[in-house]
């Protein structure tokens, strides 16, 4: 859950410091916004925007920032509770399930990486 306040940013800065990204960052990222995605917030360290932080799966809901203590304990209390289900990974579209699945995409994939 992230607000739609301009302010808010997802990312992982460390890497602009020339930190690897910690508290999972490497192995979690790529499982739940894909391996895309992924690398180029490992590599670059850019900042997402709370829209396509949620479009691209990283966040569930983005809501207004006055209601953000409510919504999170709704939701926390919700998935204690059952009422509230657990995200599912988003489905991969057929592009994307070519780069990150199949050897020949994975190969061009880490040729663009490679000249970064």
């Amino acid at each position: 859950i992230c607000t739609d306040n301009p302010k808010t940013k997802l990312g992982l800065p460390e890497v602009k410091l020339g930190l690897l990204p910690g508290f999972g960052g490497t192995q979690n990222l790529p499982a739940l916004v894909g391996v895309q995605n992924a690398m180029d917030m490992m590599l670059t360290g850019k900042d997402i925007r709370p829209n396509k932080a949620k479009k691209m799966g990283l966040v569930d809901l983005v809501v207004a920032p006055q209601s953000l203590e409510k919504v999170a304990i709704h939701t926390a209390k919700g998935l204690v509770d059952g009422t509230v289900k657990k995200s599912k990974p988003k489905k991969k579209s057929l592009l994307n399930r070519f780069i990150e699945d199949t050897p020949p995409g994975q190969y061009m994939m880490w040729q663009q990486i490679n000249k970064l």
